[in-house]
């Protein structure tokens, strides 16, 4: 397990290469996102993106505000700084910063079968809202996780985190 120091920052447009081989990394092909979509994330209106660096990109969270809530689009962590606190780190700094822009909550899709990212959520404190099926493709489910109150402080205990 990997405890090195990790800074989380905003993303730069000239972050895009990184961000594409966190992406390349941490999802199988057909899931991964275009670099026309990472760029749309990058550059547009209401548009949060994170990048967390230890000697290198470790992992990238993005998020989207309107109004008083925020939509969590992906969360990507390299496969070998998972379960090292990465996504805990990415995702309270990404809840903290939609807090100062307005956002009162946050919701997420996350595939039914992602035990590993639903735990996470849970523990953070995001509920299932609802399910949507065939979200991903057919028989490829989505579970709908809100975080109701941002300006509840986002914790884990490292234990939980373990």
């Amino acid at each position: 397990m990997n405890r090195e120091l990790v800074n989380v920052v905003p993303a730069r447009r000239d972050d895009l290469m990184a961000i594409m081989g966190l992406e390349r990394s941490g999802f199988r092909e057909v899931e991964q996102w275009s670099e026309r979509s990472w760029q749309g994330e990058l550059l547009g209106e209401g548009r949060t993106v994170l990048i967390a660096r230890s000697y290198h990109p470790v992992g990238v969270i993005a998020l989207q505000t309107v109004d008083h809530t925020a939509d969590l689009h992906r969360l990507v962590v390299s496969p070998q700084h998972r379960r090292s606190r990465v996504a805990t780190q990415l995702v309270r700094a990404g809840v903290e910063t939609v807090r100062h822009l307005g956002a009162r909550s946050v919701i997420l899709e996350v595939s039914y079968t992602n035990e590993p990212a639903i735990a996470l959520y849970q523990r953070l404190g995001f509920e299932q809202l609802a399910a949507r099926e065939n979200y991903y493709g057919p028989g490829q489910h989505a579970l709908i996780l809100k975080l109701w109150d941002t300006s509840v402080p986002v914790t884990v205990t490292e234990e939980e985190e373990e």
